[in-house]
């Protein structure tokens, strides 16, 4: 049907188009069950760092629950005299510590973005190396930040539709949320005020040398220092690449130690990582060599090792659990507050980054630990990693903070119990929403932003010259 040249769909069309979106909003495990695929793909054994994609989705999940948990929660106090909850245990701590996670992010990255380079290191492919780290380098910031921008867009199309106002009077109010409160975005006057706002916050984000914090979603503060380090990484492998692998895995952690001295914690673990993946290249290169399978060949040794690498994992544990407040009376942590050298700025990180490492290179050693990673389940929260740690906080302003007054009703808020009951419903109510809209948010941001970032690198890569092969008499004068 059309009227005077315009066409207009119809009712069939317009049905099945609704139906298309319909499905694609649904979370892409629904989608696969509703409809599995006619001729299923062949199982193909699972990929030797799978582990660190696991490991990644329970980190970022475990932020959520960090930053969930500090409105009403006291997460910062150690196991001490008054203050002797369950939860607040070693170790137990590690659930909900959100620093801890950071640091995991770290490393994981550091180890993810080496592991290709080292292994052409290691096999003398320069060629393809610095072809990868040219690629790298030129689609890091899109990798990042393009994402940053849909996310950040979703916070201002919410705020103008009023749903930050329905929220606001219980974000400001110190009485019942007790404890740290996230700043609420504010509603200007008008959309084009609301942009102009975005745009200079976003422009102050995105500055690799200061990396201000954006003011819609102050959870995103770590992007500038994930951008900045990652290509201190690269520049460090692309002068590295050349070496031979002793002396690379000699200078390596004498550059994490001026990172230490320096204070740029985020830089150190991103080294950590680098030397974990070679340490783990090297350590497979090792166990395909004959002589080395022979060796270790006994069942016994690799018990001991197993044990071994299952207590440096919970010591890892409790590292990342390190306590912000009462930590001097809490068993072992004065001790441990003692050792952090005078010249570390942010302390209460410390430890939390040698704990990360801790557990990265633990896992990386044990077949055992590798599969708390490597299952369906945690496979599935790292593939929606990225998207979950950017629509998190939005999820919290809005939907968590418009059903604690409702479950309070419900639950009641007198006692501890209540309060903790209502808490665990809010929980996971959000949990579920919170998964699904970070499904969505996968599919139609993050993996097109990252099509996206390799096709315009494809338009903008020069394209190799031919070289003409010059004639024979001309080579031999040259050589005269």
């Amino acid at each position: 049907m059309s009227i005077r040249g315009l066409s207009i769909p119809s009712r069939t069309a317009v049905l099945h188009a609704i139906k298309r979106a319909s499905f694609f909003l649904l979370p892409s495990f629904v989608q696969t069950s509703l409809h599995p695929p006619s001729q299923p793909k062949p199982s193909k054994p699972i990929h030797p760092t799978a582990w660190l994609d696991g490991m990644r989705g329970i980190a970022a999940f475990l932020v959520f629950i960090f930053h969930i948990s500090y409105a009403t929660h006291d997460v910062a106090t150690a196991w001490t005299e008054g203050h002797r909850g369950l939860l607040r245990l070693p170790i137990l701590r590690f659930l909900y510590h959100g620093p801890a996670m950071v640091s995991i992010f770290f490393v994981l990255s550091g180890y993810a973005l080496s592991y290709k380079p080292v292994k052409q290191m290691r096999s003398g492919e320069t060629d393809s190396l610095l072809k990868g780290l040219s690629s790298s380098v030129f689609r890091r910031a899109m990798r990042l930040y393009l994402p940053c921008v849909a996310s950040t867009l979703t916070i201002v199309v919410i705020v103008r539709l009023g749903m930050y106002d329905w929220t606001r009077e219980l974000a400001n109010d110190g009485k019942r949320l007790t404890g740290y409160r996230d700043r609420h975005a504010w509603r200007y006057d008008t959309l084009a005020e609301q942009l102009v706002h975005w745009g200079s916050s976003f422009l102050g984000f995105m500055n690799p040398f200061t990396g201000k914090r954006m003011y819609l979603d102050g959870h995103l503060w770590t992007i500038p220092l994930e951008f900045r380090a990652s290509i201190v990484l690269y520049a460090t492998q692309l002068g590295l690449c050349r070496l031979r692998t002793r002396y690379r895995m000699l200078i390596l952690p004498c550059i994490m130690a001026w990172a230490h001295y320096a204070d740029y914690w985020v830089v150190l673990l991103f080294y950590g990582g680098f030397l974990l993946a070679e340490l783990d290249i090297r350590r497979s290169a090792l166990a395909a060599s004959k002589t080395f399978s022979n060796t270790l060949s006994s069942p016994k040794p690799s018990m001991l090792w197993s044990v071994f690498y299952t207590l440096v994992f919970i010591g890892g544990l409790y590292l990342g659990g390190q306590p912000e407040q009462r930590w001097e009376h809490a068993p072992g942590w004065m001790t441990l507050w003692s050792l952090i050298p005078s010249y570390i700025h942010d302390r209460h990180r410390y430890w939390t980054g040698w704990g990360a490492l801790l557990l990265v290179w633990s896992t990386s050693n044990s077949p055992m630990l590798q599969r708390i990673f490597n299952n369906r389940f945690t496979q599935y929260l790292g593939k929606i990693s990225f998207s979950l740690y950017l629509v998190h906080g939005f999820m919290i302003h809005t939907l968590y903070y418009s059903l604690l007054p409702v479950v309070w009703n419900i639950f009641g808020s007198e006692t501890h119990v209540q309060k903790e009951v209502s808490f665990g419903v809010a929980l996971g109510i959000v949990s579920v929403f919170l998964v699904w809209v970070s499904d969505v948010f996968m599919r139609l941001v993050d993996m097109p932003s990252v099509k996206f970032a390799r096709w315009l690198e494809g338009k903008c890569v020069a394209k190799a010259k031919s070289t003409k092969e010059e004639p024979a008499w001309r080579e031999s004068s040259a050589m005269v």
